[in-house]
């Protein structure tokens, strides 16, 4: 995956250590929605236990098998959101994961950050042939996105409680490397 993702008006960059306090504003900008929903935001994380995280990351984009990024508005480079390419659902297949801070709500930011990301795996990462993405039923807004882009809801699955607004229930989204190649535009 490349290291820089040109996404008007986003860049998607990856995860660096230097990106720390600009994570941890955004975070905790909208910890309260992000706690609803993600279970990696169920205590604001510290100084140390971001950088953690991020260099973490660094690790796993450089061995190939997560890959984490930033999104940043490209006029003022003000960090609006994250996400990633996760390779946690099976052989061919990577999930992506998204979120955008609420201050930067409804402005297409992860239509545009989920549209991007896709195309790069499809374009870098021969191995791949379907991506799903994954959320609570209850996230409306979250869902959106896929069915925005073209994804097929696929099923909905039972899954552990790990967030507030979390209901015990997930839809799993997808896409192919055939259908995404073949879709209007």
């Amino acid at each position: 995956m490349p290291d820089t993702i040109q996404a008007h008006p986003l860049v998607l960059s990856r995860w660096r250590g230097d990106d720390v306090d600009d994570v941890l504003e955004a975070v905790r900008s909208s910890f309260h929605e992000l706690q609803q929903w993600m279970d990696w935001a169920q205590t604001m994380p510290s100084h140390d236990e971001q950088r953690a995280v991020l260099t973490a990351g660094h690790a796993a984009f450089e061995a190939g098998t997560d890959f984490g990024y930033v999104f940043r508005e490209a006029s003022t480079g003000a960090l609006v959101g994250g996400g990633g390419v996760h390779r946690r659902v099976g052989p061919g297949a990577v999930e992506i994961g998204y979120w955008v801070r609420s201050d930067r709500h409804n402005r297409g930011y992860a239509t545009t950050a989920v549209a991007a990301l896709t195309d790069a795996v499809f374009d870098q990462l021969a191995d791949v042939e379907r991506i799903e993405i994954h959320m609570d039923c209850a996230n409306v807004a979250s869902a959106r996105i896929p069915n925005k882009l073209g994804y097929e809801l696929s099923h909905t699955e039972q899954r552990e409680k790990r967030a507030a607004a979390h209901t015990g229930h997930a839809f799993v989204w997808l896409t192919t490397r055939t259908a995404w190649t073949n879709r209007p535009t």
